[in-house]
């Protein structure tokens, strides 16, 4: 009885607004929506270990070449959705050039991490079942929902940027890769946005599949930042030189 009760607290508990009230936009309803998520993943282990200073540097390497190779795959995930709008021709264009804008992060980052090819990475579990999760999208959905599905990512990243300080915070070596990365400035997710809205006012998307593929890509993205080990930082250490010799 005790185990069926606390069941139904979560249940409860886990139960969201089924639309977006009157007035407000989907985009906000979904983020709203997914606050939790958001809290999740500025407690991730990625995000943690770099505000703390003590991710290890393999750790880092094995995330960023599974984030080369995601980029690569979503280059194809907007390639398969844009062939599928041709009743669309301003959804078809902006897919197309978003596509090309992440195939450009692929190329760029495959030759900072000396990667030849996309079948040279052994993707991790994590990675993969969000490679899994877009492509899904973009080859069942219609093709506006592979839009809605990236944009947690892109609206994730600069609200994390602004929660940690990028850009006046010390994050040790990773400093550079935060503020490069998480950019509390960048508004590239509200063009994604505009477009997801201009479709829910259509009729096109439903807030119900809506929230349902935008919850899944930032459980997803969250997943994504834990499948880096957690760090401990170092104790600090006392004032002196270990190295120094009795007076």
């Amino acid at each position: 009885m005790i185990k069926q009760l606390g069941f139904l607290i979560l249940v409860q508990f886990l139960v969201v607004d089924a639309s977006p009230k009157d007035g407000q936009k989907l985009s906000d309803y979904l983020w709203e929506q997914t606050a939790a998520y958001q809290q999740q993943a500025l407690n991730s282990s990625l995000i943690y270990g770099m505000r703390a200073r003590c991710l290890d540097p393999s750790e880092f390497g094995g995330y960023m070449l599974d984030d080369t190779l995601y980029c690569y795959e979503t280059s194809l995930s907007l390639k398969k959705a844009g062939d599928r709008s041709n009743d669309n021709t301003t959804l078809k264009e902006h897919m197309e050039s978003t596509a090309d804008s992440w195939e450009e992060y692929w190329e760029w980052l495959k030759d900072i991490w000396h990667v030849e090819n996309a079948g040279g990475i052994k993707m991790g579990e994590a990675g993969q079942a969000y490679v899994d999760h877009i492509r899904n999208v973009s080859e069942h959905e219609s093709p506006v929902y592979t839009i809605l599905a990236l944009t947690p990512c892109a609206k994730l990243w600069p609200w994390l940027g602004k929660q940690i300080g990028s850009g006046s915070n010390d994050f040790g070596v990773y400093t550079s890769w935060v503020e490069e990365n998480l950019v509390p400035t960048s508004t590239g997710y509200m063009e994604y946005q505009d477009h997801v809205e201009w479709a829910y006012e259509a009729g096109v998307v439903t807030a119900e599949k809506a929230l349902e593929i935008f919850t899944a890509s930032i459980q997803n993205e969250v997943n994504f930042f834990n499948s880096v080990a957690r760090c401990q930082p170092r104790p600090r250490r006392e004032s002196g030189n270990d190295c120094q010799g009795e007076a």
